[in-house]
């Protein structure tokens, strides 16, 4: 389990493997499930939300306000190391507007 940050430290730093990316994806354009189906080697990825938060299914079934696993807050980057036997994810934005950007490690 890794070490918390000390009391009072509100944005601890996030280590992520130093190693190029296996596959990237920008979408401002998300206002429906988009799947992503990950590369075969793609251990983690990096999911950022711009402007506004973004939720994630992992699987191929769509994303929805009532569907989906993991939430990613506005303005923030968030590392998910890829569940066994996933092989796509899928996104939908929380409000208009929203921007995703995907990295696959």
């Amino acid at each position: 389990m890794p070490d918390l940050p000390p009391s009072g430290v509100e944005n601890p730093v996030q280590v992520t493997p130093a190693v190029e990316a296996l596959a990237v994806t920008y979408d401002a354009t998300i206002s429906v499930s988009t799947e992503i189906t990950l590369n075969a080697g793609t251990k983690l990825i990096e999911v950022c939300a711009i402007d506004k938060a973004i939720l994630l299914n992992w699987g191929t079934a769509d994303a929805s306000t009532t569907v989906f696993d993991e939430v990613i807050p506005a303005n923030t980057v968030r590392t998910f190391y890829i569940p066994a036997g996933v092989t796509a994810v899928n996104f939908i934005e929380q409000a208009a507007t929203a921007i995703l950007v995907l990295v696959e490690k």
